[in-house]
């Protein structure tokens, strides 16, 4: 939990205009026929171009895939008309995180608008319910309420989380389901809120690696190259290309010393389809704010 003074609450609501303003150019650019990469590396040229720092590498999932794919260093996957493409994308200013995503069908042949919506209407239903004290399985269960009712399956081993400083993910569970979790939401603190939506039984499982990395916390050294650039959030192979030569040696050498973690696309089944929505929030004594809205 943190002390949200003025000055830090300022931060957080500065990352979150900027993540928002980086969601709306990356469903622009999210056209058939356009590159994966050049969706990314525009999202977070713009992120950079703001004045802030990622805080993560972009995620494009499709279809299946519900996260944590970064297009690689010369990736030509394209987009097709069809496609469910989650964009995921984050924005960091002196160490506070936003985190914000939408889903988008590309090319809008509006097979997979239900879809969509489920998962949209599912994240404001829940940002409605959220206060100071209230058990957090009275979210998931709010998130899970709307989705079964437009159809669609809330995926049970995926969530939203709480937020701290240089930790996109601290300890607190926000479930997409009401898992019996009567914790309670404190006061002066950052979350997110990121319904997941299948048509498939929603459980997803670890696929191969997606090109984002995290420093091993229990390994950090202060004087590595990495730390210096990317402290202790994620970053993406592209990322490490444009300040080490080598830069693939330079990771496989951070993994096989287990200094360096790469985290796993995470999906569904074939033939499955997951959308995704997700807002920043920070809950203070005196008021909720959505810092992404």
């Amino acid at each position: 939990m943190l002390n949200l003074d003025h000055s830090i609450v300022e931060k957080y609501k500065q990352a979150g205009v900027i993540g928002k303003k980086a969601l709306e150019v990356g469903e622009s650019l999210a056209e058939p026929g356009a590159l994966m990469l050049d969706v990314a590396e525009g999202i977070e040229s713009f992120i950079l171009g703001e004045g802030a720092r990622l805080a993560f590498p972009v995620n494009l999932s499709i279809n299946n895939n519900a996260a944590h794919y970064s297009p690689s260093v010369g990736d030509r996957t394209k987009l097709q008309r069809g496609d469910v493409l989650k964009i995921d994308v984050g924005a960091e200013i002196d160490g506070y995180l936003s985190d914000n995503a939408l889903t988008v069908e590309v090319g809008e042949t509006g097979e997979h608008s239900d879809l969509i919506d489920a998962t949209r209407e599912a994240l404001n239903a829940a940002i409605k319910k959220v206060r100071p004290m209230i058990p957090i399985n009275q979210i998931g269960a709010e998130i899970g309420r709307v989705i079964t009712e437009r159809g669609f399956r809330p995926v049970r081993n995926l969530g939203g989380h709480g937020i701290d400083r240089f930790d996109l993910h601290s300890r607190l569970f926000i479930p997409n389901y009401d898992d019996g979790n009567g914790q309670l939401l404190g006061t002066n603190m950052a979350i997110a809120i990121e319904p997941f939506a299948s048509t498939g039984i929603g459980m997803i499982h670890n696929g191969p690696g997606g090109n984002i990395y995290i420093l091993d916390g229990t390994k950090i050294r202060k004087d590595e190259i990495l730390y210096k650039n990317f402290n202790t959030v994620p970053f993406s192979q592209r990322a490490v290309s444009k300040v080490i030569p080598d830069y693939q040696k330079y990771i496989d050498a951070m993994k096989k010393n287990r200094e360096l973690s790469e985290f796993p696309v995470l999906r569904e089944h074939k033939g499955v389809f997951i959308s995704q929505a997700e807002h920043t929030l920070l809950i203070l004594p005196d008021e909720v704010i959505v810092t992404t809205a």
